[in-house]
């Protein structure tokens, strides 16, 4: 088995027990994200980024100057009173500095309006209730608007990676496929997602997963081909090859994600059409 690249809580002993690794560091205060940084680089590791989880809104996290040159994701429920934002801007358009917001409420407005400022975002949306007519419109506007923007992922990602005569896992964006990260928890053990993560769902000991092609990390890999042998409904989705029957609702009805992730396919093929015409005299 290829070795994943890891996502750890900030434990310092936890960190310099791995050498040569790729590792994500989380920690839940601002004040960790340069020491967290430093902890993995001084271990001879290469960073990825720090995960900054808050649970206070992006308008009051304080971004220091310090984080100028580490890779952070921070990971908000929110963005709070834009006018608290604006002081904050410049420090928001650094170039390593990714801001991610979960797709409730009035974040998928709040992450257009960042985006038009220039700051990079991130929106997160998993199987759920979904609001998937504004996430088009996010959609939309983040492949298709002609106005300067800042990226917003994962519309940034598949765009970069799209291929329409194959799926696409767009997990890594967010840090979450078993074929590429595994989350641990401070005594090594291994989940194949951040939510399992939290709910303490371990495959095992991270020494012992990466002893031998584990079945289960193979499992969950290929775990999309699964629609075929089920005759799932997301089987003959036109979307299928975006979204990999991962949105389905647990009642079983894909009018939803069926029409957003048919609808993105569409708009990433004429994209990829309009760069490829090229018209000469």
């Amino acid at each position: 088995m290829s070795l994943r690249k890891l996502v750890c809580p900030y434990d310092p002993a936890l960190i310099n027990s791995f050498h040569e690794r790729q590792i994500a560091v989380r920690v839940n205060s601002p004040s960790l994200v340069k020491e967290a940084a430093e902890a993995v680089i001084s271990a001879n590791n290469n960073l990825i980024c720090v995960i900054l989880d808050c649970a206070q809104p992006l308008a009051a996290v304080p971004i220091e100057d310090a984080w100028q040159d580490i890779p952070v994701l921070l990971m908000a429920p929110a963005v709070g009173e834009f006018r608290n934002i604006v002081s904050k801007l410049n420090s928001l358009r650094n170039s390593k500095l990714r801001i991610c917001l979960t797709a409730s409420g009035e974040n998928m407005r709040d992450v257009h309006i960042l985006s038009s400022l220039g700051v990079h975002c991130s929106i997160l949306f998993e199987r759920g209730n979904v609001d998937w007519e504004a996430l088009s419109d996010l959609m939309t506007y983040a492949l298709c608007a002609r106005v300067p923007h800042a990226a917003i992922d994962p519309f940034e990602y598949i765009s970069r990676h799209f291929e329409p005569s194959t799926h696409l896992k767009w997990g890594a964006v967010f840090l979450d496929d078993p074929g590429q990260y595994f989350h641990l928890d401070e005594e090594k053990n291994v989940a194949l997602s951040r939510k399992e993560a939290l709910a303490k769902q371990f495959i095992g000991r991270i020494d012992e997963v990466e002893k031998a092609e584990y079945a289960e990390v193979e499992k969950r890999c290929e775990a999309w081909s699964q629609n075929f042998i089920d005759h799932s409904v997301c089987s003959t989705c036109a979307g299928f090859k975006l979204c990999l029957g991962n949105f389905l609702p647990r009642d079983g009805k894909a009018d939803g994600c069926s029409t957003f992730f048919s609808e993105m396919f569409d708009v990433l093929g004429e994209r990829q059409a309009l760069k490829e015409t090229v018209w000469q005299l």
